[in-house]
This record gives C-alpha cells, structure tokens and sequence, in this order.
C-alpha cells in the first residue's frame, strides 16, 4: 500500500462514517462504535503513513502532497480524533441522559458524529492538498461546517455564536481568497501560468515574484488567516465560537483547527518570503501576536463562563505561535511547531474538563463552582493539571515550547517585546490560577452530580498530557519526532529538498 492509497483511505473513511451516521438505519450504540473504528483505523493508516513515509523527501502527486511538515500536522490532527472519537461516547451518554442539549431526541447523536466526521475530513484536506487554492476551499469549508457544530445546541447564544463565527471568518476568508488572487497573478506576470498556485512551483520560484505584489498579497493573507487563527483584533468569534459549541467540539476548534489555520498560513509565508523579506513579516507578526496576548490578560482575569476563560487562554497561545513565526529562526519555528503539538493536547484535555464540569454542576459560571476537590476529585485532578499544563509549568509539555519561544525573542534581539510577553503571560498566568485554585479550594456551595468521567475517558487524558511530557522533554531522543519537526523548520526555512 502506497502513500496515494492511505489518502483515499483517510479521505474515504470519515465521509463513509459521516453518511452512515446520518442513514438513522443504526442504532445509537452502534453509531458509538461505528465512530470509534472509523477513527481507530484512519489513526493505523496515518501511522503507517508515518512508517512508509521518508521525512528527508516530499511526496507528491498531482493533486496530494506530503512533506514534513504536512506529516507533523497530520500527527496532531489525528491524535485529537482518535482522542474525540473514544470519550465521546460517554460525554453525550450524559448529555442525552440528563438535561443536556441531546435530551430531547437521540438522532442528535447520529448528526453530532456526521458533522464531526464532516469536519476531520475537511481539515485532512487541508493537509494534503498541493494547491494553495484548494487549500482556501479547504478551510473554508472548515468553517461552515464547523458553524453547524458551533449552533449545535440551537439556542439563542448558540446561533448567536455560530452567525458571529460565520460572518466574521467569512470576511476573513474572502481578505485570504482577495491576498490568494493576488499571489496568483503574481505568479502568472513573473513565471507565467503553468501549475497555477501549485505550492511545490511557486516555492522553488518565489524568488522571482514581485515584491510589491507579494507584499500586497502578504497584508491580505495576513488579515485573512490571521482571522480564522484568532489573531486580535479579528478574534471576536472565537471566545463566543469556543463557549457556546459542545466542549468536544470546542476542543477540536482550539487544537486542531488553529493548527491548520497556522499550517496554511505558513505555507503562504514560505511563498512570499523571498521577495518581501523577512522584517516586514517579523514586524507585522509581532505586533499582531502581542496585541493578542495583551488582549487575553483582562478577558481572563475578569472572566466568569469556564470556556470562555479557556478560549481567551487560546488567544495567549496563538499570539505565542504567530511570534515564533515572526521571529522565523530556526529555534523560533521548532519551538512553534512543538508548540502547536502540546497547545492542542492539552487544550483538548482541558476542554473536555471543562465540559465535564459544566455537567456536574449545571453552570459555566465559574463563580457558583467551589469546593470541588472535596466534591469531585477524579475531575479536579484532571483540572489542576490542565491548569498547569496550559501555564506553562514542568513538567508538562508547553514548559519547554514556551521557554524557547521566550528565548527565541532574546537571542533574535527583540528584548523589549521579550520582556512585554513575559509581562504580560504573567498576567495570565495570574488570571488562570486565581480562577481555578477559586475552583478547587474552599467550601462546596452547589451539589455536584457526580465525579464523571470514566477509565477509557481517564486513559485517554493521561495519554494525551503524557505525550506532552514525553515528547517535549524527550525530543532529541525520539529519533524519528525530532528529525520529522527538523525536516518541517528545513522547509520554511528553504533548506529541504522537494
């Protein structure tokens, strides 16, 4: 089996799970598990993807591509769906047994995994495509399908939410489709028409774009995918988007999403690069990115709803991942792209939490939740340590991509807006831990329901913040993870061969 065939596979499978699931022919149960093997065996075809797949070259066809990079973002991809795949049984198990959104009609079920299905399936084609015109199909059929899942709930805030979501990234999207026609007709006025928008042609030839049209093209695709990233000030979808959608949705929109959001982004700074030069983009970069953590720290500090507090914790860590972008060293784009990895691990864990919470104690106000070590302990575990994780401390994994990137700000010369992000992390860090010790600690005002979640749900949590642990920590061990990331920095970098 070649590397075409397990593109049909990871291609074929979800939309096949997605048809059956809204056939109505099967019962929940099975739709339960009929989900669970879709994504169990697109996780063993990506895996042998990775086995047959040599990191050192690209492969290419006429329509797919695979390089490092494209693999490192498969890996991330996939993990969050095979995580999403085994705990959400139990999640709308609950949510359809108590007085959640499922309540009302079991079908809901079917149309949850569908749309879940739907949206795996059009962020892999994100991934893999070689064009960078399909590649703005792609993700933007990311967000109408994406904004289905949002209005799920079908209540006022949801829908409220999920028009939010699609004007505001619709507008984005058309800034990217407007900066991706300019990039297009760059190429045809430099190189001519032949493989239009093909990226392995405009990256071998970006050299020989226009640098007054590629800095146009650059400010619009800047505006457009820096809006479906959650850059501030094109970020007022996301904290409604993340609150209002179903917590595993929420989870694949803050980990997986964001990723190829950024994915797309750098495979177009790759392209204009060359001919722009690399301070306009570190300027443009940085200044958005502190702007978006400056934008967090209040919102956090004085925010009551538990997943808009997270969503607002994303906005941190997307500004992070768009300054080591900026910086564009070689420290600067590793720490990134590992960065991105424990980001949406430990996102989707704290997410899921999140969630879970929300079921125990009938509220997303964090104000009315205390006491809940005593009350559930099985779920503060899991709390605390996202907590710690998403701050940033040892020995989870976003310790160690966070420290780089803070590094990467001085050794590149950039010592002020260094010391500012430290600043300004701090408030966050602040922000987080008042809320959540608030949280664990003190006397329990409100009964909680029950501690819920339950041993594969457990399993899969432990995994995924060990992953962090382990590959983050253990990098230069795992030869095959630190040769994929540094093949991936090779390519943005114009060192790897294609």
């Amino acid at each position: 089996m070649d590397a075409r065939t397990v593109f049909y596979i990871i291609l074929s499978l979800p939309a096949l799970c997605a048809l059956v699931a809204l056939s109505k022919k099967l019962s929940t149960d099975v739709i339960h598990w009929v989900n669970r093997v879709t994504a169990t065996i697109v996780t063993a075809a990506i895996i042998y993807l990775g086995i047959i797949y040599d990191g050192n070259y690209a492969y290419s066809t006429e329509y797919f591509y695979l390089d490092a990079l494209s693999m490192w973002m498969l890996i991330i991809i996939t993990i969050l769906y095979f995580s999403m795949a085994w705990i959400g049984k139990s999640y709308l198990e609950r949510e359809h047994s108590s007085r959640g959104y499922l309540s009302k009609s079991p079908d809901l079920i079917g149309r949850y995994y569908a749309l879940s299905q739907a949206f795996v399936w059009c962020m892999y084609l994100v991934l893999i495509v070689k064009n960078l015109g399909l590649m703005w199909v792609a993700i933007e059929a990311t967000t109408l399908i994406s904004a289905l899942l949002v209005s799920f709930k079908f209540n006022r805030t949801a829908l409220e939410a999920a028009w939010k979501y699609v004007m505001v990234c619709t507008v984005g999207i058309c800034f990217a489709f407007i900066g991706t026609l300019i990039l297009y007709y760059a190429q045809t006025t430099a190189i001519g028409s032949l493989h239009a928008l093909n990226w392995v042609y405009l990256y071998e030839n970006a050299a020989s774009l226009d640098p007054a049209l590629a800095k146009l093209a650059f400010c619009f695709l800047f505006v457009g995918y820096g809006t479906k990233i959650g850059l501030a000030p094109m970020h007022s979808w996301l904290p409604d988007a993340y609150s209002e959608a179903p917590s595993l949705t929420s989870g694949m929109l803050s980990g997986a999403l964001c990723t190829c959001a950024i994915y797309v982004f750098l495979r177009n700074v790759v392209i204009v690069m060359p001919s722009v030069g690399l301070e306009f983009i570190t300027q443009l970069s940085l200044t958005f990115a502190i702007l978006t953590v400056a934008v967090a720290v209040p919102f956090v500090v004085v925010q009551r709803d538990i997943k808009r507090m997270l969503a607002y914790s994303s906005l941190e860590n997307i500004g992070l991942m768009v300054a080591g972008i900026g910086l564009f060293t070689t420290l600067s784009l590793k720490a990134t792209l590992l960065h991105m990895f424990n980001h949406a691990l430990i996102k989707f864990v704290l997410f899921y939490i999140a969630g879970t919470i929300i079921q125990e104690y009938r509220t997303k106000n964090m104000m009315r939740i205390h006491g809940m070590v005593a009350q559930v302990p099985h779920t503060s575990t899991f709390w605390l340590l996202g907590i710690i994780g998403i701050l940033g401390m040892p020995p989870l994994g976003l310790f160690f991509s966070k420290f780089y990137i803070l590094e990467s700000f001085f050794k590149s010369g950039y010592n002020l807006a260094g010391a500012i992000v430290i600043v300004l992390l701090a408030g966050v860090l602040i922000g987080l831990l008042y809320h959540a010790v608030r949280m664990l600690c003190g006397k329990p005002r409100r009964p909680a329901e029950a501690d819920l979640p339950d041993s594969i749900d457990t399993t899969v949590l432990i995994a995924l913040l060990l992953a962090t642990c382990v590959v983050s920590a253990g990098l230069s061990e795992i030869a095959y993870m630190n040769n994929l990331i540094d093949n991936a920095v090779k390519i943005l970098t114009g060192g790897m061969p294609l």
